[in-house]
């Protein structure tokens, strides 16, 4: 999109203008929301976010996104049901809602970040640096104790999914150069298979390989999670690349949640930070594995619309 559709800063960044600008990014989030729900019953906020995002996270124009024949409303993994309108518009109104008062991050998904594609990441990370600071896991608990931010800019994550190689080697660097944080979310069995056999891996459980990622290992390995931990975020997005509607059974839970994070701590020395399930579901007390989630002492869950803190258990 053009960058006079970008997001623009107040000159004056006194807590006033800054809150007038998320009440602009909330309005303009609550008209997105109107068109494609009329356009598409199917739609989420998730997919209204998406649209903003592009229109005001983006410094140069982005590619239209590819959609589902007949429908504007985002992929969901098999199995994983559309929610009643109603709870979909309430949803709508709450995240508009938050948007509008300030309570939010900009989080930035990345998936796979080959090197061909670094000077194009890192101009947009040097876009985001003149707009954001970084956010780590304390600032998060901080804010959502005490409802203060300590900046008058906004905060943003780079969050980094599926345990690429070329997050390691490509998304730290940039994250180090312009100063943020990133968030990594590795499914941990990737990192276990052999290179020879991690496209295919990746192509049987959704995994978003570039085209022009070159050959040879698609998976960072231990070594580099550990290193990259001792600096950033690490989360959980369980062993295969799983969906939460996925994970019923006491066997699945202890693949795809238990023995996950049990790796992770062994690997970074902590409880990881936050997790996130295939498609960006929220948390969900009816389903065994964010109840498996919960009960490991992991704080926070990151979907598509929200970084949500659990009780402390």
């Amino acid at each position: 999109m053009p960058d006079a559709l970008t997001e623009e800063l107040p000159d004056d960044l006194s807590p006033e203008a800054v809150l007038a600008a998320d009440a602009r990014l909330g309005a303009e989030l609550s008209a997105v929301w109107e068109v494609l729900a009329a356009a598409d019953p199917a739609v989420s906020v998730q997919d209204a976010l998406a649209v903003l995002a592009d229109l005001r996270l983006r410094p140069v124009p982005a590619a239209v996104p590819a959609v589902r024949p007949g429908s504007l409303a985002a992929w969901r993994p098999a199995g994983t049901p559309v929610p009643p309108r109603p709870e979909r518009e309430a949803e709508a109104v709450a995240v508009t809602d938050a948007l509008s008062g300030g309570r939010l991050l900009r989080v930035v998904n990345f998936h796979d970040t080959p090197l061909a594609r670094r000077a194009e990441l890192a101009a947009e990370f040097a876009w985001y640096a003149e707009r954001f600071d970084p956010v780590g896991e304390a600032d998060v608990h901080a804010f959502l104790d005490t409802g203060r931010w300590a900046s008058t800019r906004p905060g943003l994550v780079p969050a980094f999914y599926d345990g690429f190689a070329s997050a390691a080697q490509v998304a730290v660097p940039l994250c180090e150069e312009f100063g943020f944080t990133g968030w990594f979310y590795p499914p941990t069995e990737f990192l276990g298979v052999p290179a020879a056999e991690q496209r295919a891996f990746a192509a049987r459980h959704h995994y978003g390989v570039l085209d022009d990622e070159p050959g040879g290992r698609l998976a960072m390995t231990w070594d580099e999670l550990a290193d990259l931990a001792t600096r950033h975020v690490v989360c959980g997005h369980t062993a295969t690349h799983a969906a939460s509607a996925a994970v019923t059974t006491a066997a699945e839970v202890e693949r795809e949640v238990l023995a996950p994070l049990t790796r992770l701590q062994e690997v970074t020395g902590r409880v990881p930070a936050s997790w996130a399930w295939l498609g960006g579901s929220p948390h969900d007390a009816t389903r065994p594995g964010d109840r498996a989630v919960a009960a490991a002492g992991v704080r926070l869950v990151t979907s598509n619309a929200a970084l949500q803190r659990l009780p402390a258990t």
